[in-house]
């Protein structure tokens, strides 16, 4: 069974010269079982209007097979404002989600919608600030229309980020001290982008959420998810 991705650059497999940034998807199949083959479409800077517009979805269904499934986590920039990626929440957003979701049942894939991982901005009162507006609520109440599973990594992610505080979960994002790393000579302050372990503990969420919500995939998940 395959497990397709498509996304933006938090889930995306990101080239070896960019060390230690991670998506948390370029590691996702360590968390599961041989049964399991994760392939990875995410793509850095992608909205739903672009991952359609370039080609990216029509390569992922190339991609796939007959009883596959297919995470679906967009969102960080359908924010933007230019054309070739903006969307509106509640109209060309889920229209797009909603094509993703057409798409994977004509091909027999089961479709998983995700919401938006947290970034990582806290106020000088130590409070998580919220960064996505609306585009996480129409996600979950596209899923309840369409009658399929949301994983809310935002919530989630939200949870555990408020729980470390914001000295302890800057070792999940790519906040680097100058010449730390070799391709960042003068160091990194990105509240976005995750780092190594910061792909690692989004992969522990996720596989905690799928066995709480006692998804099929879960039986395939090792130790790994539930380790920490």
């Amino acid at each position: 069974m395959q497990l397709l991705l498509a996304g933006d650059s938090t889930m995306e497999k990101v080239e070896d010269s960019k060390y230690p940034r991670m998506g948390w998807g370029q590691v996702l199949s360590q968390y599961f079982t041989n049964d399991i083959q994760v392939k990875n479409h995410a793509a850095s800077g992608r909205s739903t209007k672009s991952f359609i517009s370039e080609g990216r979805w029509d390569r992922l269904e190339q991609d796939s097979k007959k009883g596959d499934y297919v995470l679906i986590q967009f969102g960080h920039n359908d924010q933007k404002q230019d054309r070739e990626r903006a969307t509106e929440p509640f109209t060309s957003y889920q229209d797009n989600l909603r094509f993703f979701i057409s798409r994977a049942h004509s091909f027999d894939i089961t479709p998983i919608l995700l919401t938006s991982i947290a970034r990582r901005h806290f106020d000088k009162e130590g409070n998580l600030l919220e960064t996505h507006g609306v585009y996480p609520q129409a996600v979950r109440e596209l899923a309840k229309e369409e009658n399929i599973v949301c994983i809310d990594m935002l919530a989630r992610t939200r949870e555990v980020l408020q729980q470390a505080g914001d000295e302890q979960s800057k070792q999940w994002f790519m906040r680097l001290e100058p010449g730390e790393y070799r391709a960042y000579p003068d160091g990194e302050k990105d509240d976005t982008h995750l780092s190594e372990k910061g792909a690692h503990q989004h992969c522990h969420i996720f596989v905690r959420e799928l066995i709480r919500l006692g998804h099929p995939i879960a039986h395939f998940a090792t130790g790994n998810g539930v380790s920490s």
